[in-house]
Formats: structure tokens, C-alpha cells, sequence
């Protein structure tokens, strides 16, 4: 398995409140920023929900996966922040 996501301190980082987020809410699609405010307006929203990277790791080996690799990586923008991950596992 293959993994590749935003990481969670991003997610934390873009409200900077620091506090942990656990229910589900509706928000725009994560790329939408890049679009114009005409096409936005189009999107559909999506529904999240802000896990920290401890439940990200723990649910990959709790349905069986042996975790081989992960990797943190910087904001395209700001070395100094992690931005994405990417977990690499394969199945017991």
C-alpha cells in the first residue's frame, strides 16, 4: 500500500489554533483555492475530518499492514514545514 497525503500539521497549521479536530465537517476541496471563484463556486464540498498521525500509522498496522517506510515531506513553498507524507506498508 501506498499512502500519499497533506499532512495532519498542515491541516492544524491552516487554523492555527493548535487544537485537535475530531468531528466531520464540510469544506471546500482541498485544491480549490486554485481554481477561479466562478469554478469554485461549482465544487461540490467535500466532508473531512482532521486525524493526527498517530491514528493515520496506528490504523495501517491495526488492519494488517507491516509498515515499511514513512517519509514526511516540506512545503513546496516552506522548506521548514511538512507539508504532504507518504506511508509505504504491505500486507501481512
Amino acid at each position: 500500500m501506498i499512502c500519499s497525503d497533506f499532512h495532519p500539521f498542515q491541516k492544524v497549521s491552516d487554523v492555527l489554533g493548535l487544537e485537535k479536530q475530531t468531528d466531520i465537517f464540510d469544506g471546500e476541496m482541498v485544491h480549490a483555492r486554485f481554481f477561479s471563484e466562478d469554478i469554485r463556486r461549482q465544487m461540490p464540498l467535500c466532508s473531512y475530518r482532521k486525524y493526527n498521525i498517530s491514528e493515520i500509522i496506528n490504523a495501517v498496522m491495526e488492519n494488517g499492514f507491516t509498515l515499511n517506510r514513512f517519509d514526511e515531506h516540506p512545503s513546496w513553498t516552506k522548506d521548514n514545514v511538512q507539508e504532504e507524507f507518504t506511508i509505504v506498508a504491505r500486507k501481512n
